[in-house]
C-alpha cells in the first residue's frame, strides 16, 4: 500500500466487534492453525457449526478460501465501536455493493444458501445481521469485557509507540509480516500480492484477537482502508489465573484481583466488566494502587489507562 502524507496524517486505531465475529468464525473452520484459541474452540465449535440458524452466516464467512465479503466488517467509525453500531452498519450496506462483493468472492460458484442475498440483498441482510447477533451472544459476548480490555491496551501501547518512536518503528512492530519503507507499507503474506494506492483515504489500524497469527488487509474501493493485525496479549486471553495467593491478605482481594488483571493496560470500565466490581469501587482501589506505586495512570485521548509499574510486575511475579 502506498501511503501519502495525507494517509499518514489520517492513520487511526479502532476496535471492531464485527471483525472479531468474522475472524473467530474462521478460527472455528481451522482451529489447528490457531492453537492459542483452542480453549475457546473446544467450548463453542460443535454448537456453532451445527446450529441451523447460523447457516447463512457460516456460508458467508467460513466457505470462502481467500477473500471475504467486505460488507461483513466495515471500518469502525469510532475508536471502540459497539457491536450493535457495527451490526447496524452491515445492515445499511447498499444492495449494489453486496452483489459486487458476492461476485468478487464467489464468481459463478455462489452457494445456494446465498442466492437470496444476491437476489434481495437489503431484505436478506436483516437475516445476516440477526445471525451475527445470535453468534455474538453465544460465542463472544461472554468474553467481550476481557477481549475489549486487551484490545484497548494494545491501542494505547501502539499510540504511545507512534508518538515516541514514529510511524516507521510503530508499523514494523505491529507484526513481523509488516514493514514500511519509501512510503510503501508492505504485508509479506502468501497470496497477498495486490498493490493499493490509498490516495489520501487514510488507514485504520485494527488490533484483533482472532486474527492471530495472520494479518488482513482491506483497501479496495468503496471501503475505507483497514489493516488488521494480531493484538498484544492474545496469549493471556483464555488464561483464568487467580491473583497470587500471597497478595490478597496484604492488598485485599479486590486490589489483588485488579493488579493481576493489569496484564495489559486497561480502563476503569474495562476492569469493572472483567472483574464484576462496581466502577466506583474499581476507581477507588486503583487510586490506592497508584499511591502505593504499583500502578500508574496514562492518558490516551479521552481515555485513562492503568498500567502496572515495574514494582507491580515484580510483586505479581514474586
Amino acid at each position: 500500500m502506498s501511503l501519502s502524507l495525507a494517509d499518514l496524517a489520517s492513520v487511526r486505531f479502532a476496535i471492531s466487534p464485527a471483525w472479531e465475529v468474522v475472524a473467530s468464525l474462521r478460527v472455528l473452520r481451522d482451529p489447528g492453525a490457531h492453537a492459542v484459541h483452542l480453549p475457546w474452540v473446544s467450548r463453542h465449535r460443535a454448537a456453532v457449526l451445527a446450529a441451523p440458524d447460523l447457516r447463512l452466516l457460516r456460508d458467508l464467512v467460513i466457505a470462502p478460501e481467500r477473500r471475504l465479503p467486505g460488507f461483513l466488517a466495515p471500518a469502525p467509525h469510532s475508536p471502540v465501536a459497539e457491536p450493535e453500531a457495527e451490526f447496524a452498519a452491515v445492515r445499511k450496506t447498499p444492495a449494489a455493493v453486496v452483489r459486487e462483493e458476492l461476485t468478487a468472492v464467489y464468481g459463478d460458484r455462489l452457494p445456494a444458501s446465498l442466492s437470496d442475498l444476491r437476489r434481495a440483498p437489503r431484505r436478506t441482510l436483516r437475516v445476516v445481521v440477526e445471525q451475527m447477533r445470535t453468534y455474538w451472544d453465544l460465542a463472544l459476548a461472554p468474553y467481550w469485557g476481557r477481549m475489549r480490555g486487551i484490545l484497548e491496551g494494545d491501542v494505547m501501547f501502539r499510540a504511545r509507540r507512534l508518538a515516541d518512536a514514529g510511524p516507521h518503528r510503530m508499523f514494523s512492530e505491529l507484526d513481523p509480516m509488516i514493514s514500511w519503507s519509501d512510503d510503501v507499507l508492505s504485508v509479506n503474506r502468501p497470496n497477498l500480492d495486490l498493490r493499493y494506492e490509498l490516495g489520501g483515504r487514510g488507514l485504520v489500524l485494527v488490533p484483533s484477537l482472532f486474527a492471530w497469527p495472520n494479518v488482513f488487509v482491506k483497501a479496495s474501493e468503496p471501503w475505507a482502508p483497514v489493516l488488521r493485525y494480531p493484538t498484544r496479549g492474545v496469549g493471556s486471553m483464555w488464561l483464568n489465573d487467580p491473583p497470587a495467593p500471597n497478595l490478597a491478605p496484604v492488598l485485599g482481594q479486590a486490589r489483588a484481583t485488579l493488579l493481576a488483571e493489569l496484564t495489559t493496560p486497561s480502563t476503569t470500565t474495562s476492569l469493572a466488566r472483567r472483574t464484576g466490581l462496581a466502577p466506583s469501587g474499581v476507581s477507588a482501589h486503583l487510586s490506592r494502587l497508584v499511591a502505593a506505586g504499583l500502578v500508574t495512570r496514562q492518558r490516551a485521548g479521552r481515555l485513562v489507562f492503568y498500567v502496572r509499574t515495574a514494582r507491580g510486575d515484580a510483586l505479581i511475579g514474586g
